[in-house]
């Protein structure tokens, strides 16, 4: 591959960790898959040493898992990690919400219900990622305003297997129309400056999720750990896109 190529490969003030981890926690790989070195080495057309340096961070922080004689495989979905994922960011963000009520500002508000109707354009787009961008804005608000940005980053920086089920979830039209729902019932209880049913929404919001996990489950049991996959990838990862695979576009069908 020449340079050229590679170069549109890694974006602008792109790091190689910033490269795998987006690939990872966008769902363009398929949990489970292999790392191979050498292919991403050519195809990002930069030395091993930057790579093993963020193979060795996303490890710490669970995207993926080094096993010997195997090599570096992305790490599967783990239900246990999950749970105790989502209820570290359901905790923070309802002490979050307590401040923000008795601080906001009608800007504050508007910033949150714009970011719901970009989240209304990407339902129509049929886009669940760019539907979870906004998603991470609206969110983004309450922390901004009561200065616990470093919270909410913390908690995203280790809640791989949370972020990468959410968006597994968003695949599913129904899924996409409840949470943009209960985004507006969130902005509707905050002007009402109801705190006990802000955390009421909050937990059905974020953690509540067990029949929900359980569907995915059902659906694409080889994306959860089980086991550690021994085989070796057919195709080029790094040029692939999962979440558009057949099996993982009900969103277009409306399902």
């Amino acid at each position: 591959m020449g340079k050229q190529e590679s170069q549109t490969n890694l974006s602008t003030d792109e790091t190689v960790y910033d490269f795998i981890g987006r690939k990872i926690l966008d769902l363009h790989i398929k949990p489970g898959e292999t790392i191979n070195i050498n292919e991403l080495e050519k195809f990002l057309n930069v030395s091993r040493s930057p790579i093993r340096d963020a193979l060795i961070q996303l490890e710490k922080e669970g995207l993926v898992v080094t096993i010997p004689k195997k090599g570096t495989i992305v790490s599967k979905i783990n239900a246990a990690r999950v749970k105790d994922e989502r209820f570290l960011r359901s905790c923070i963000e309802e002490r979050v919400m307590e401040e923000f009520l008795e601080i906001y500002q009608e800007s504050d508000i508007d910033e949150m219900r714009a970011a719901i109707e970009a989240q209304e354009s990407a339902i129509k787009s049929l886009d669940a990622r760019k539907f979870l961008v906004y998603d991470d804005t609206m969110h983004s608000v309450p922390f901004r305003v009561t200065g616990h940005e470093f919270c909410l980053n913390t908690v995203l920086n280790m809640s791989g297997h949370y972020l990468r089920i959410r968006l597994l979830s968003l695949s599913d039209m129904t899924t996409l129309q409840q949470t943009l729902n209960q985004h507006k019932t969130m902005v509707d209880l905050i002007l009402k400056k109801d705190a006990a049913g802000l955390k009421l929404l909050i937990h059905e919001h974020i953690t509540d999720k067990e029949s929900e996990f359980q569907s995915l489950l059902n659906r694409y049991p080889d994306l959860f750990e089980t086991d550690i996959p021994a085989a070796a990838n057919a195709v080029n990862i790094w040029e692939s896109d999962f979440l558009k695979q057949k099996d993982i576009t009900d969103i277009e069908k409306g399902n």
